[in-house]
């Protein structure tokens, strides 16, 4: 054989084996390479999301800690709609403390859209001087509950009103009030 053969038969073999080594062993290797650095970055973000939501956990846990006395002090201020009594012993209270006669009579609730929050209504009846009745109202918008004064209507007592007992410069003051409910 000449020598030109044996050198072309010589890149052939070793074409052949360089094109058989790439194809068998260094392709399949990049292959799994790219496949695993893929699993990498999917795993590395995974992680990320994971450790910021323990982050958000913590800082949720820390806000609820600094918030959790104002949240059960914020429970207080709605009335338990099945027995409103405490409600009304406060409003009596109120009343008797402002020297006003007090009558209470519950209103049909009507559900606006606009309402946060379900509701009881109350209409509020009293008997007594302007100033004790503006006592009243503040300490009913100051109160331990969250109501919201609907109405108001004053009228001075009649003579037939003040001969039945009723403060002889007195008025009545008739209040419809929402209260919100748990």
């Amino acid at each position: 054989m000449k020598a030109n053969k044996k050198i072309y038969i010589s890149f052939l073999v070793f074409g052949t084996i360089t094109i058989l080594f790439v194809g068998l062993i260094i392709y399949p290797l990049l292959r799994e390479i790219r496949k695993n650095s893929k699993e990498l970055l999917e795993q590395k973000n995974n992680l990320s999301s994971f450790s910021e939501g323990i982050k958000d956990l913590a800082n949720s846990k820390k806000t609820y800690e600094a918030y959790r006395q104002n949240l059960e002090k914020i429970d207080t201020l709605f009335v338990d709609p099945e027995v409103p009594i405490e409600l009304i012993n406060s409003l009596e209270k109120n009343a008797s403390d402002s020297q006003l006669l007090i009558d209470i009579s519950s209103l049909p609730t009507v559900k606006k859209g606009t309402d946060p929050w379900p509701s009881l209504s109350f209409q509020i009846s009293t008997v007594g001087s302007f100033p004790s009745s503006l006592k009243f109202l503040e300490k009913l918008e100051n109160g331990p509950y969250l109501i919201d004064v609907l109405n108001l209507n004053l009228k001075r007592l009649t003579e037939k009103e003040i001969k039945e007992g009723a403060p002889p410069t007195g008025i009545n003051a008739i209040f419809s009030i929402k209260v919100f409910t748990k």
